[in-house]
C-alpha cells in the first residue's frame, strides 16, 4: 500500500496523551497517541514523521455513534477481531475494533442516551479528493480516532 493510499484529513481527531488533537496539528511534534499494544492492552506510542500528501481519493466513514471520519480511500480500519480493512471496503453494519465497549446487555445507571455495545459502520461515502496527513506510530502502526475506533497510522 503506497503512502498516498492512506491518511486522515487534517481535521480528523486522534486520541493523544494530551486529549483529542487534529492530525494537521501533529507535524514535527512527536505526539504520544493511544494505540493497541501487541499484548492487546491499550497504551501510548509516539506518532512521528507526520506529513501532508495528496490530493488522494477520500471516503467519509459514518459511524453508528454519529461520528464521521474522512480518510484516504485505502486507509486501514480494523474490524472487531483486528481484521484490517481499507476504508472504501467497509460496509454498513461492520463492527470496528474499539478502545473499550460495554458488555452486551449492560446499561450504565446514569446513561442519558443510547449506549453502544460496539461501534459499527453506518455508511461509507465518496468524499472527493483532498489532502491527508500520514505518519508513523512507533511499534504498533495503529492509533485510535477520537471517535473511539482503531485504524492504521
Amino acid at each position: 500500500m503506497s503512502q498516498e493510499a492512506r491518511g486522515l484529513v487534517g481535521d480528523c481527531m486522534v486520541e493523544s496523551a494530551e486529549g483529542p488533537v487534529a492530525m494537521s496539528e501533529t507535524p514535527g511534534k512527536g505526539f504520544a497517541v493511544l494505540t493497541r499494544l501487541p499484548s492487546g492492552q491499550l497504551g501510548f506510542r509516539q506518532l512521528l514523521k507526520v506529513t501532508a500528501v495528496g490530493p488522494v481519493p477520500l471516503v467519509r466513514v459514518v459511524l453508528d455513534t454519529g461520528h464521521v471520519a474522512v480518510t484516504a480511500h485505502r486507509h486501514v480500519f480494523y474490524r472487531t477481531g483486528m481484521t484490517p480493512v481499507p476504508a472504501e471496503e467497509l460496509s454498513p453494519g461492520d463492527l470496528l475494533e474499539t478502545a473499550f465497549h460495554y458488555p452486551s446487555g449492560y446499561v450504565p445507571p446514569d446513561a442519558t442516551r443510547p449506549v453502544h455495545v460496539a461501534i459499527g459502520v453506518r455508511a461509507v461515502e465518496p468524499a472527493g479528493d483532498g489532502q491527508v496527513w500520514i505518519g508513523t506510530v512507533r511499534d504498533t502502526h495503529t492509533l485510535f480516532l477520537s471517535a473511539g475506533v482503531l485504524c492504521g497510522e
